[in-house]
């Protein structure tokens, strides 16, 4: 999936909007700058205002957020397995003259959750 921004917005301006979006959810999220690039998990469609909510009432009472698997083998079950796991790159200065968004399906099986996190995506962004 992939959709482009207007040509007036810098780079800079783009990265920091998705991060204040994606940092903002109940999710796994990282960006390498230097690549352009980042890397998310989400135990699930936490993007929805009701799990939005709820994940700001947990953070004002101090519980944690997601932290995803722990990495022990023996712990591992499928309720600790992210939902979906996606890829965003940012890319400039090609065919469009803006900047390109490109999300990549990594994990999961719902097609329907990665559709709706494209459209929450998009609708941010734009």
């Amino acid at each position: 999936f992939s959709f482009v921004l207007d040509p007036g917005v810098g780079i800079e301006s783009v990265v920091r909007r998705l991060n204040g979006v994606l940092e903002g959810l109940d999710l796994k999220w990282r960006y390498k700058a230097e690549i352009s690039m980042g890397v998310g998990f989400a135990k699930g469609n936490v993007w929805s205002r009701k799990a939005r909510r709820q994940f700001q009432r947990e953070m004002a009472e101090g519980r944690p957020g997601y932290t995803g698997n722990s990495g022990d083998k023996d712990d591992e079950d499928e309720e600790d397995e992210p939902a979906l796991g996606f890829k965003i790159q940012l890319l400039f200065g090609k065919e469009s003259n803006g900047v390109e968004v490109k999300v990549r399906w990594l994990q999961g099986r719902d097609s329907v959750l990665f559709e709706s996190f494209c459209g929450m995506l998009k609708a941010k962004m734009s």
